[in-house]
């Protein structure tokens, strides 16, 4: 089978393993402090990319939380790319299709979802999922997002840095919701991002999914998950990019 050629980027990594979901991990050790900003230092997985703020808040003496997720933001992560949500290296042949964000949050809760200031409509959210068992043994509650605009691989925009990205639109939600005793101090949730890529080589779409936790326990490393580390302040105030497993 005939491949379209692929340049690999300064980490060796190829259009090809981006696009097709290959497992590749970056040690945590190398990404205990933030990296350079310049291109060569970007951090690019297969499937949607992006930093997002995530700040947490408890009011005093309750089990009542809020949880803002933003992606709508000024600046640039640890490794020197923008807040936003992005894919990296795509062809404008590829088809695009079902980008997905899901919540975990930890405990079985109902919580209201409000879209904040900047959130676009192309993020819609379909509602409050069946509690489950994550990889940490602990239940959570998801919250599911869908794209509900068409994704166009030939828009490309090379802003702030020169590096080109199709963007998506921006996501800015607040959760609302009060905790079940045994939780009421612990806002842990995964955060979980899907995307259908074909980029037309003859094998059909594939479905690139990556998923991180994050909040009061912090990262998970456990098992065949491919997690990554960053430097984080304490709850409330933290910052993640989900993207990176």
């Amino acid at each position: 089978m005939t491949e379209r050629p692929t340049a690999p980027d300064s980490t060796g990594i190829s259009r090809r393993t981006i696009a097709k979901g290959a497992a590749w991990a970056v040690p945590a050790m190398l990404l205990a402090a933030p990296a350079p900003a310049f291109a060569s230092s970007l951090r690019k997985d297969p499937g949607i990319n992006g930093w997002v703020s995530n700040s947490a808040s408890r009011s005093s003496w309750t089990c009542r939380w809020t949880l803002d997720v933003q992606s709508n933001l000024s600046g640039t992560g640890p490794d020197g790319a923008p807040f936003g949500l992005y894919l990296y290296d795509t062809e404008p042949t590829d088809e695009i299709s079902n980008a997905r964000i899901t919540y975990w949050i930890i405990g079985e809760q109902n919580a209201s979802v409000s879209t904040r200031s900047g959130h676009s409509n192309c993020w819609q959210y379909t509602g409050r999922g069946t509690p489950q068992t994550k990889a940490d043994g602990l239940t959570y509650t998801p919250y599911y997002f869908e794209y509900d605009c068409p994704i166009d691989p030939s828009v490309v925009s090379t802003q702030p840095d020169g590096e080109p990205r199709v963007w998506l639109e921006h996501f800015h939600v607040r959760f609302s919701f009060t905790q079940p005793g045994n939780r009421c101090g612990n806002v842990t949730y995964w955060t979980q991002r899907s995307i259908d890529i074909d980029i037309n080589d003859g094998t059909g779409p594939q479905t690139l999914t990556f998923e991180r936790r994050n909040g009061t326990l912090g990262t998970y490393a456990g098992g065949s998950m491919r997690m990554q580390s960053v430097d984080e302040t304490d709850l409330p105030e933290f910052t993640e990019h989900t993207a990176d497993s």
